[in-house]
């Protein structure tokens, strides 16, 4: 019996659906009248019939294995290299899985299970267990994300998700059961008029015959082609919520991370965070090679006030304000050099930085001290997998001294440079790159000389842009590891809150 409560719910519906079905119904019983009485019947079937035949020969002749779709699966903005490392072998795993049945729930926990434990072998390749790599929070809050992205999705995707009450939902699956069962008899029924019907109408068998060969040959190859697509987004969207668990983004939730966040970039001053948290910018670079007017220049044109915050020995840290009231932590690295601890201390502080630019002076010649310092700095983070690298950008200064040294006329087209000193502009940035092993697509060449307007700092404000998502990921990642070194006073606490609630119970 159909629940009351449904028809009402969706009587508009039925009734639009209704009189949408209505006409093209009755054109099969007013059409096959109107061949009866002209006597086309014969003529429709021959040309049904040579049709069917046709188009059954291109299915059958063209059949082939559906193939996986291989749509571009976009992974967040801001995942840095090793998430999307892990992304892509997922992206692999579900272009080689077989399509799955969907009548197992078995088979469809087991290729779930296979997808999560590649993400646990990535982050864990040598935990005993990497499955179980993580705690309870991390796995609540998982769970948290997934159904907030379940809901998302059901609210766009599924008609009438918002309307469908629970107990209509029950209904519709035993109503669905019931359904199957009818299905069943009226399939035997249909099958005995099969046997009868050649007896009957043989012109009409054969073509009904080749009909339903082709529409079971289209009804296969789709339901190949959507468990196909179904199979693969199952491996991504799983692949996707182990990436987020195992990469340790689940530790914390967005508040928690603001105000952590906000604390570590500050190291330690007094002011109120405010979301999102202040990125940490550090400058570093051989002496002379204009950190210092990089600043200035950054300063000039992004923020409307700088303001000195307290710092490690030799550093200088200023907290930017801009009119937005949107905040950065500016660091000014001392000169590098070979004196011993130098490089040491500048490699402790790029693992607190969300994001490094390294000033390299084009007409310096000497970058030794640059390539042992990015040496260090990639070294760092290749020990720590719990953070991620912040994006580096290599900014070039003095290209106004570039040969010819009396030619200055920008700007210039460094990517097809027309002139000598585009050319001489781009000769340098592909040594640079090649000394100290970067793309040269990370390098930005500017002129920061007192004496006139300084040159493409927009354009370094516009690659800086681009890269605050890797930024924020980085300033993530350290925040995580931050928590998880210092999460032994939070024990203590809990532990003494436990054993209140014990002794009060």
């Amino acid at each position: 019996m159909i629940e009351p409560g449904l028809l009402k719910a969706f009587r508009r519906e039925l009734v639009a659906v209704a009189l949408l079905i209505i006409p093209p119904l009755l054109l099969i019983p007013l059409g096959a009248l109107w061949l009866f009485e002209r006597g086309g019947t014969l003529a429709f079937l021959a040309i049904g019939l040579v049709c069917a035949t046709i188009a059954g020969l291109i299915m059958l002749l063209g059949k082939r294995k559906p193939a996986a779709p291989r749509e571009a699966i976009e992974t967040p903005a801001d995942w840095p290299e090793r998430e999307r490392e892990a992304f892509e072998k997922i992206e692999r795993f579900s272009r080689e899985t077989p399509a799955l049945s969907f009548t197992s729930q078995a088979e469809a926990i087991d290729v779930a299970r296979r997808t999560v434990d590649i993400v646990a072998r990535h982050y864990r390749p040598d935990a005993a267990s990497p499955l179980t790599a993580f705690t309870m929070p991390e796995a609540l809050l998982s769970l948290e994300s997934v159904a907030g992205r379940l809901r998302r999705g059901l609210l766009l995707a599924v008609p009438l998700s918002d309307r469908l009450t629970v107990s209509q939902l029950l209904w519709l699956s035993a109503s669905a059961e019931k359904a199957g069962r009818l299905g069943e008899t009226v399939q035997s029924l249909y099958n005995l008029y099969r046997m009868a019907r050649p007896v009957i109408n043989p012109a009409g068998s054969i073509m009904a015959e080749v009909r339903g060969i082709i529409q079971d040959e289209l009804l296969t190859s789709a339901k190949a082609g959507l468990k196909s697509r179904l199979t693969r987004l199952l491996v991504i969207e799983v692949g996707r919520s182990a990436v987020e668990l195992y990469s340790g983004r689940m530790r914390l939730d967005p508040a928690e991370l603001s105000q952590a966040a906000a604390a570590a970039a500050r190291e330690g001053d007094a002011k109120p965070a405010a979301p999102p948290a202040p990125l940490r910018l550090l400058i570093a670079g051989q002496s002379n090679a204009g950190k210092s007017s990089l600043i200035n220049a950054l300063a000039r044109s992004i923020v409307a006030q700088v303001t000195p915050l307290p710092g490690p020995p030799g550093f200088a840290c200023f907290e930017a304000v801009d009119p937005a009231e949107q905040t950065c932590i500016l660091v000014d690295a001392p000169g590098l050099s070979a004196a011993p601890g130098a490089i040491e201390a500048l490699t402790a502080e790029a693992a607190k930085a969300d994001a490094v630019l390294w000033t390299v002076s084009a007409v310096q010649a000497a970058r030794e001290t640059d390539v042992r310092g990015l040496r260090a700095f990639r070294a760092a983070f290749e020990t720590r997998s719990d953070l991620n690298r912040p994006p580096l950008l290599c900014v070039v200064t003095h290209i106004d001294q570039l040969r010819p040294f009396a030619e200055w006329d920008p700007p210039y087209d460094v990517a097809a440079p027309p002139g000598p000193k585009a050319r001489s502009i781009r000769a340098a940035m592909d040594a640079i790159a090649l000394d100290l092993g970067i793309p040269v697509a990370s390098v930005v060449p500017v002129s920061l000389a007192p004496d006139r307007e300084a040159y493409n700092v927009d354009a370094l404000r516009l690659r800086i842009g681009e890269s605050l998502p890797a930024a924020r990921y980085a300033q993530l990642s350290r925040t995580y590891a931050r928590d998880a070194r210092g999460g032994w006073w939070r024990d203590v606490a809990r532990l003494y809150h436990g054993v209140r609630t014990i002794i009060a119970g």
